[in-house]
């Protein structure tokens, strides 16, 4: 359905012309809406998030978060309170994400791919007092659910027994809450291990993850959220909504689909397993996509490496 979003939606920068990043707001979730807002008044409100049959723009990105926060706050969610957030989707994961943090909320994403013994531990682990989830996670989630302290469930979709995420945009943005001090007080809730990001760490790992992958304007990322960790699934979709980059979320776990999502949307780099760049790196099919940077996971084979700059013309670089 979206065929071509490279093409046209956003433009591939020269090799080297990346700009550094550079963020305002004191706070992640500040820092991250107004960079999307400053791209949308520049480019217009072009896709910025890409799961299957859904796509988000800056515009829509900004504004939505705006009146979910407010809408949260309407359903009794308060400053401090816990958020678990169990979706399998980037555009899903950055509306829930920074829907809490505006909402004054912590939020606490767990594994896309959890099952619900271990939703349910992670949400007890994490003090979680409301859940966001989505139409492809919700089974596992619910039945987590009704192993924690959650008492408050929101759903992306038509999930029975949930309040729908559009209903928290009915009533539009309102007053925010104060602000976080953002050297203290924690931006992202991890449960394993337990650990609290506040708002200056995860602005310094935003700043460090993209100089180390020089992704600009322009540039086109494949990700498997599946395949890497919790923070680094949450950081490379807020580098790419400050950056201008369009990121595509491929939630089917196979090589093949990796492949597809970067044919298909001729991405520019993409985040592989070890073993999914040497399932890559030896397809027989032809690559037709030129220039891809393919970055991975954990140390790759050498013979993978050497393969896809042979076969495809493809280079390798690792993810921070």
């Amino acid at each position: 359905m979206w065929r071509g979003v490279r093409a046209a939606y956003v433009r591939r920068m020269p090799e080297g012309t990346s700009a550094p990043v550079t963020l305002a707001g004191t706070t992640i979730t500040e820092a991250v809406l107004d960079a999307a807002g400053a791209d949308a008044v520049r480019r217009g409100d072009r896709v910025a998030l890409v799961d299957p049959g859904k796509r988000l723009g800056h515009a829509e990105f900004a504004e939505t978060v705006a009146a979910a926060a407010h809408g949260l706050r309407q359903h009794g969610v308060r400053r401090g309170d816990v958020g678990a957030i169990h979706v399998s989707g980037v555009c899903d994961l950055a509306l829930a994400v920074h829907a809490v943090g505006a909402a004054g909320a912590v939020p606490a994403p767990l594994p896309p791919d959890a099952e619900p013994a271990e939703v349910a531990h992670l949400m007890n682990a994490s003090g979680a007092r409301f859940l966001l989830t989505g139409e492809g996670t919700a089974a596992r989630a619910l039945a987590g659910a009704e192993r924690s302290y959650v008492r408050q469930v929101f759903a992306f979709g038509d999930v029975p027994g949930t309040t729908p995420f559009a209903r928290l945009l009915e009533k539009g943005p309102g007053a925010a809450p104060p602000p976080p001090d953002p050297l203290r007080d924690p931006a992202l809730r991890l449960c394993v291990p337990p650990e609290e990001i506040t708002h200056a760490d995860r602005l310094a790992d935003l700043y460090r993850l993209g100089g180390a992958l020089g992704l600009g304007d322009g540039d086109v990322l494949v990700l498997p959220g599946q395949d890497v960790t919790v923070p680094t699934w949450v950081g490379l979709v807020d580098l790419c909504l400050s950056q201008g980059v369009t990121l595509v979320g491929v939630p089917g776990p196979e090589p093949r689909d990796v492949l597809e999502a970067i044919r298909e949307h001729e991405a520019t780099a993409a985040v592989v397993t070890p073993a999914k760049l040497r399932a890559i790196a030896f397809d027989h099919a032809r690559a037709l996509v030129p220039d891809v940077r393919l970055l991975v996971t954990a140390a790759p084979a050498a013979e993978a490496v050497r393969a896809c700059r042979t076969r495809h013309g493809w280079t390798v670089a690792p993810l921070p």
